[in-house]
């Protein structure tokens, strides 16, 4: 009787965690969602800073989907829209008095093969340092 009761606790045990919401790991990124019109707000005041870094002129620079961490403010890593077969990752800190700053910028360029290359700045106020990254599935 004890064990059809413990399996039985186990089985309900189990159950109700799995039915459980997931909740982001603290300190992790959420989940991706879809760019609403703050994020945009933020690429758009962003964009002439990502294109100086970068060294190049977008003639669409629209966010597509967003996550968020929570760091002494909030972190946002966003993927931009730039143009055919090329997205733009970047991550900005929005600090406690409101003001954002750019901290990552990962270009990314899509192939048929399904797997991408990524070139990976560092934003930095002297320079950037690129690493090349030897693919990344989206």
């Amino acid at each position: 009787m004890a064990s059809r009761f413990c399996l039985l606790l186990v089985v309900v045990l189990f159950a109700i965690a799995e039915s459980a919401p997931t909740t982001p790991q603290l300190g992790g990124w959420s989940e991706w969602k879809n760019a609403d019109n703050s994020v945009n707000e933020i690429c758009r005041k962003l964009q002439p800073e990502v294109q100086k870094q970068l060294g190049e002129e977008f003639s669409r620079f629209e966010a597509l989907t967003y996550q968020t961490q929570v760091a002494g403010g909030v972190n946002y890593r966003i993927k931009v829209n730039v143009g055919v077969n090329k997205l733009v990752i970047i991550e900005v800190h929005h600090d406690l008095n409101q003001v954002d700053t750019l901290t990552k910028v990962e270009v990314v360029s899509s192939k048929n093969s399904g797997v991408v290359p990524v070139n990976y700045a560092v934003a930095k106020p002297s320079a950037i340092k690129r690493v090349n990254v030897l693919a990344v599935k989206i």
